[in-house]
């Protein structure tokens, strides 16, 4: 079988087994929410392809995506509340929480080697703000990984990233 067609099928067959795991089982526990487990995880499984779908490129994907959900988490449990407290026009105070953030978010990127992958912080930040903004998670401290959108991103971005290491290994097993 030719490279791309392995890569295809195994992205593929991966790809559904995921969506089953997480529509077929997960799903009991977390609610109609987990289906945006699948989008999580993809955004994972791309970044991790970026950057070369290979056993380094695991830590260079899941750290970021860790790490923008985290400044994503601080700003929606701290800044934008402190933020609010003083300037009692919400959406200012939260487009200057998001702007605050945002710059912290880049500079970390370029000052902490294991983040470096800039766009990998700004999936994980978008990501926890997509999960929190629509409700689907937005538990800040609960402790579930279904509700709280940090949680939610590190632990489907995590899987995400597993899941594509899957499917090159399965790929190259399949083109040879």
């Amino acid at each position: 079988m030719n490279k791309l067609t392995a890569t295809s099928v195994s992205i593929g067959l991966v790809g559904g087994l995921m969506s089953w795991i997480y529509l077929g089982i997960l799903v009991r526990f977390g609610g109609e929410g987990v289906a945006l487990a699948i989008p999580v995880s993809f955004i994972a499984w791309g970044a991790f392809a970026a950057a070369g779908g290979n056993n380094k490129a695991v830590a260079g994907t899941v750290t970021p995506l860790i790490y923008g959900a985290i400044v994503a988490w601080v700003t929606a449990l701290i800044i934008m509340p402190q933020l609010g407290n003083v300037i009692t026009n919400v959406p200012i105070a939260n487009a200057l929480s998001v702007g605050v953030s945002v710059v912290a978010l880049i500079y970390g990127t370029g000052k902490i080697k294991a983040v470096a992958a800039t766009p990998v912080a700004v999936y994980g930040y978008a990501a926890f703000f997509a999960l929190a903004l629509s409700g689907t998670a937005s538990g800040l401290t609960d402790a579930s990984l279904f509700s709280n959108p940090l949680l939610f991103v590190a632990g489907f971005g995590v899987a995400g990233t597993v899941f594509g290491l899957i499917a090159n290994n399965l790929a190259a097993s399949l083109g040879k």
